[in-house]
């Protein structure tokens, strides 16, 4: 009988410990868990230098894509994806795009195009989340414009590496 009761007790601490060790842990990417980052535009009035100006009717799009970005009411900056499959991604800012109720004395939409240029590094973040792209060495080409002049007058780079969606990486002064 005293043999049968080591015996049991062997076979339930094997159990609890065979259990123990192959349970794993979800395989969930957490909510927290950084995932590719934006890039962050604050807009600056240009005579000023420092003061906030959202643009009107702001209106930004892709180069080689018809449907623009859902921006919202924009209010001083702006979060837009950068391609992750390519080091160059050129958007189509145009303000005063807002043309189904303009009258003759409303100013023309206006549209600048910016080519951004990074280098593109995949950092694992887990098995569940897989990996994210940071953007390394963020530089830009100066804004094309079209007939309509340029609404753009400045830009600057912030923050050369985009790993984060913290701060602003690019300042658009108009």
């Amino acid at each position: 009988m005293k043999i049968y009761k080591y015996l049991l007790y062997i076979l339930i601490a094997t159990c609890t410990l065979s259990v123990n060790y192959s349970c794993e842990r979800d395989d969930i990417c957490a909510e927290g868990t950084p995932t590719t980052p934006f890039l962050i535009i604050k807009f600056i009035d240009f005579e000023t230098g420092t003061l906030i100006k959202a643009p009107v009717e702001l209106q930004v799009k892709a180069v080689g894509v018809e449907t623009p970005f859902t921006l919202g009411t924009v209010r001083d900056s702006i979060s837009i994806p950068l391609r992750n499959n390519e080091s160059i991604t050129e958007y189509e800012f145009t303000i005063n795009s807002d043309t189904t109720s303009n009258t003759d004395t409303d100013p023309a939409p206006d549209k600048d195009i910016v080519s951004f240029q990074y280098t593109v590094k995949e950092e694992y973040v887990s098995s569940a989340c897989g990996f994210k792209v940071n953007y390394e060495g963020l530089t830009f080409s100066p804004p094309v414009t079209g007939d309509d002049g340029n609404w753009i007058k400045n830009i600057t780079i912030q923050r050369e590496n985009i790993t984060d969606e913290t701060t602003a990486h690019v300042f658009i002064f108009h």
